[in-house]
């Protein structure tokens, strides 16, 4: 442990690092900024100048391969999300070419297991608290995407005997539509309760400590949900940011709650998930990065 109190893999020697596609993303770059482990992550991107190595997964299997030797784990964080309205203009396929050349390339490497970010999209408009035994039912092409992702994906890794977990991800402060959407003018829909969209959260330091915890975990199932527990609505996390917004009339296409149930995730981990909290999402979210040690 150095002098900021942060632990570092080489006070563990022998202990392989993790490997996330994907760093130049909202997910990826969270991952890089909050792993709790120095010099026990490498990340990969396509763009130069992010992340520790540089190629493109569909591309160059030789150099993904190379890249999951020696790791205890691949986490593909890599993906196509919606931009705006204009999903249909969007390839979701890519979803599940990055996650199927993963699971090949950890296979392929000798890489124990691999993570997969999907989506609480897969649920659809159900009524929750929605478990990982609720049967998907997206009701959108991004929801469709993350569903086909985990089957094809799933099917590789039964095929060829590789540990393979979806996670089932809520949404995460600071890369969604409400945090990281914000701007002048913002608007959130009401209910005709007159609340705001009740949502699973959790925030960037929380969902690298999991990851990194799952990854050490010898036997992961197959599904998983990955959220705080219990959910928040949209109005209380801006008022929590102090930022303006105001009503409009929600349509009929919006999903009024999606709460995941998190005990498997709890029995998991060995311990109850703490419950999510607009004042400490908030909070987490505006300390920005933390000092980042790439892994070596």
């Amino acid at each position: 442990m150095d002098g900021s109190g942060v632990i570092s893999a080489i006070d563990r020697p022998g202990e392989s690092p993790v490997l996330v596609l994907g760093a130049g993303g909202r997910l990826g770059r969270m991952c890089r900024q909050y792993w709790p482990v120095d010099h026990d992550l490498i990340s990969q991107s396509r763009q130069i100048g992010v992340g520790d190595v540089r190629f493109d997964p569909l591309l160059d299997q030789s150099a993904l391969i190379a890249a999951a030797r020696v790791k205890r784990a691949v986490v593909c964080l890599a993906g196509v999300v919606p931009k705006g309205t204009k999903e249909p203009s969007v390839d979701f396929g890519l979803n599940s070419d990055l996650a199927c050349a993963a699971v090949q390339a950890a296979k392929a490497a000798g890489c124990p297991r691999v993570f997969l970010a999907s989506s609480a999209a897969v649920y659809g408009r159900q009524i929750g608290p929605l478990s990982e035994t609720t049967r998907p039912c997206p009701n959108g092409a991004y929801g469709r995407s993350k569903l086909r992702m985990e089957e094809e994906a799933h099917a590789i890794g039964i095929a060829l005997d590789q540990p393979v977990t979806s996670l089932r991800i809520g949404n995460v402060a600071g890369a969604d539509a409400i945090l990281g959407g914000w701007h002048r003018g913002m608007r959130i829909d009401q209910l005709p309760d007159g609340t705001t969209p009740r949502r699973s959260y959790i925030g960037g330091v929380e969902l690298a400590k999991l990851i990194y915890q799952l990854s050490r975990i010898p036997h992961v199932p197959p599904v998983l949900n990955v959220a705080l527990s219990g959910a928040i609505e949209a109005r209380s996390l801006l008022d929590a940011a102090g930022l303006p917004w105001s009503y409009r009339r929600a349509g009929a296409d919006v999903i009024p709650d999606v709460t995941l149930n998190v005990d498997l995730l709890g029995r998991v981990l060995g311990h109850a998930v703490p419950r999510v909290d607009a004042v400490k999402l908030v909070s987490d979210w505006q300390c920005g990065p933390r000092r980042q040690a790439c892994a070596v």
